[in-house]
């Protein structure tokens, strides 16, 4: 039986800005044609910036969803009025605003467009985006086929069989898988009742408690949270009205929180796992729940928590024990090595666990890299780069003959100034360095204590902390430790920031002369458009190398796609000749009655309908649309054109053109 389509697809992002550049994705995803399962895409931040948790996305994806339907009865509607809306929608939303703190490379894509390893067709680089959306897309409706709302995080990849999962009717029913009690501590952990129900829920418990609450099985394994939770449109309509939602008059017909819940949730945080999935379950009480809430971090208190209970406690709530399941994390410098690492092993049939994980970069002359358990993606290597093992090296042109020791993390990225001018960020900083901690947690920097490192170099925490920033508040995310450079390569200057305790004095003061900035000032500072114009380059450059596998048979290569890489491309001229040649090639080459016969047609039509897609409206020559196409062909290919009334000479009209090839 086939599913019900999704209405929504909603993609949650932390701030205006990252919301900005998340639609400039999935709007080129729309134009490919990947996003056709899906009715209507959002991107939804959150609000004036300030981070209002997983459970406080959830509620404004909600918000924003009825307000768009309702229209001018928004202002009007209550709880009646949106359970008729939502039970008859289903709605994807995927969780991933975040400011990369535990993967800083990544923080101007996100997590979720965070490249992974894999062999595609597609104009675009693979990612985890593509990489899991098509699962969440296979998941069922409840058998009702009422209202359905779906939640999930954006930083994981999900292994599972879509086919497996059923939800229940009613209320909440999350997907779990078995796991190490020890990966528990770090996630949500069910504890199973009769059935398919749920006793307790509990957030990132200890390995005591978990044995303590019957979370543990005969087997030794806890029943995992993976982050999919299906709810009904009773128990959206339920959480709208506990925190709050009403007619906020943001000069027209939305909704918004408010109310001692609702600004609860805007000040304190509202986490869907922790806040209310730990106050469900049978055997939940306000003492557990309070505790569990508190202990995984919540900034609600006891009252609060109290009235969250009191709503939810008697909902029906279910867990779906999902038999084979895997879960990789993506989330962090060291765990995207070892996820990606998996992945290239798995696609290539290795078995070695010192994988060199090379994506996305653009390898020429006396480029190579050598190393293992290292990532490297995004990078144009014109010289040797060397690597000491688990190094991750994003975005950086390597001209000269580079080596970094093991642990070191350099990435390099586009930007603005504070005073506006474009300059390049460096960053070097090790894998295990922890940028959430605050310095009194044991904040690391390349794999020295922070203030260890500030005295190597001559400097105290006056240097690199403004003077509001609090003892209490001083971490790796809001340090100003990384310079900013008028030139891409002059990166090379601050490698030695990776051994500080061997810095001379001359770049000792070189480093506290420099304008510095932070992680925190970095990911608002940042060029979006380079991040992803660098990407989109070298998959364009990677394309027109790999044509022979573009056009196989089995390639799902569009027009759309062509259209988009010739857009991209440096010399759109040169990639046109390049699909003709190729194109003449299997002309001359292709057996009668295989389905190789075909591929030629196919690139013929392709390559006219891309032109078409992108010159349509305009009257332009050929050879103004793609300069130095005919100088790219032969003589034999030019006449072999003409035969067939393509003739690629000045003064052909790039519509005709294409019309004709199509």
């Amino acid at each position: 039986m086939r599913l019900r389509q999704w209405d929504y697809l909603i993609v949650t992002a932390s701030n205006a800005l990252q919301a900005e550049a998340y639609e400039s994705q999935l709007a080129v995803r729309g134009r490919l044609g990947l996003l056709s399962d899906v009715r209507e895409v959002m991107v939804v931040p959150d609000p004036d910036g300030r981070r209002i948790g997983s459970g406080g996305s959830t509620l404004y994806c909600l918000m924003e969803v009825l307000s768009r339907r309702l229209g001018s009865k928004a202002g009007k509607s209550g709880p009646e009025l949106w359970l008729g809306v939502l039970s008859e929608l289903r709605i994807l939303i995927v969780h991933a605003g975040g400011d990369s703190r535990r993967l800083p490379a990544y923080g101007p894509c996100g997590k979720i467009f965070v490249p992974v390893p894999g062999e595609s067709d597609g104009a675009l680089p693979l990612t985890l985006f593509e990489r899991q959306l098509p699962r969440y897309l296979a998941l069922p409706e409840s058998d009702s086929g009422g209202g359905q709302v779906v939640i999930t995080a954006g930083d994981v990849m999900l292994r599972f069989d879509p086919s497996e999962v059923r939800f229940a009717d009613d209320g909440v029913t999350g997907l779990a898988c078995y796991a190490k009690p020890v990966q528990g501590t770090r996630h949500g952990v069910f504890c199973p009742g009769q059935g398919e129900s749920v006793r307790l829920y509990l957030q990132k418990p200890s390995i005591a408690e978990q044995k303590k609450n019957g979370a543990i099985d005969a087997y030794g394994q806890t029943c995992l949270d993976i982050g999919v939770m299906s709810f009904d449109a009773a128990t959206a309509v339920k959480m709208l009205e506990v925190f709050g939602a009403r007619w906020g008059g943001r000069g027209g017909p939305a909704l918004a929180l408010g109310g001692e819940m609702g600004e609860a949730v805007i000040n304190r945080r509202l986490d869907f796992y922790r806040e209310i999935c730990c106050a469900m379950g049978s055997d939940a009480d306000k003492f557990t729940h309070a505790k569990s809430a508190e202990q995984a971090g919540s900034l609600w208190n006891k009252k609060l928590l109290g009235k969250i209970f009191n709503a939810f406690s008697k909902a029906p709530f279910s867990v779906r024990l999902l038999k084979r399941c895997e879960f990789l994390d993506f989330g962090a410098s060291r765990s995207l090595i070892d996820s990606g690492g998996r992945l290239l092993r798995e696609y290539r049939g290795l078995s070695s666990v010192h994988t060199l994980l090379d994506i996305n970069n653009e390898i020429t002359g006396a480029g190579v890299v050598k190393g293992a358990s290292a990532w490297v993606e995004g990078c144009r290597i014109s010289a040797p780069l060397s690597l000491g093992g688990e190094n991750m090296v994003v975005g950086v042109d390597i001209e000269e003959a580079t080596s970094l020791p093991a642990g070191a993390c350099l990435d390099v990225i586009k930007g603005r100034s504070r005073g506006g001018g474009e300059v390049w960020f460096v960053r070097c900083y090790g894998i295990d360095d922890l940028f959430k901690e605050s310095i009194n947690q044991g904040a690391t920097f390349c794999g020295m204590g922070m203030l260890e490192w500030l005295e190597s170099v001559g400097g105290g925490p006056e240097d690199v902390w403004a003077g509001e920033v609090g003892i209490g508040e001083r971490s790796m995310w809001n340090a100003c430790m990384f310079p900013a450079v008028k030139r891409q390569s002059d990166y090379r200057r601050w490698l030695w920031m990776f051994d500080a305790a061997e810095v001379c004095e001359k770049d000792a003061e070189a480093w506290l002369q420099a304008d510095r900035y932070s992680l925190e000032e970095i990911l608002a500072a940042a060029d979006h458009g380079d991040f992803y114009g660098r990407r989109r380059m070298i998959r364009a450059k990677a394309i027109e190398s790999s044509l022979r596998r573009v056009f196989s048979p089995g390639s799902e290569f569009s027009s759309a796609e062509l259209a988009y890489v010739l857009r991209e491309a440096e010399d759109a001229g040169a990639l046109a000749g390049a699909v003709l040649t190729e194109g003449h090639w299997h002309f001359r080459n292709s057996r009668a009655g295989g389905t190789d016969c075909l591929v030629f047609p196919r690139i013929i039509h392709t390559l006219g309908s891309a032109l078409l897609e992108l010159y349509e409206d305009e009257d332009v020559m050929l050879s103004k649309a793609l300069p130095g196409l005919e100088g790219m062909l032969s003589k034999a290919r030019r006449k072999w054109l003409a035969g067939l009334g393509l003739d690629p000479g000045s003064g052909v009209p790039v519509v005709a053109w294409g019309k004709r090839a199509c």
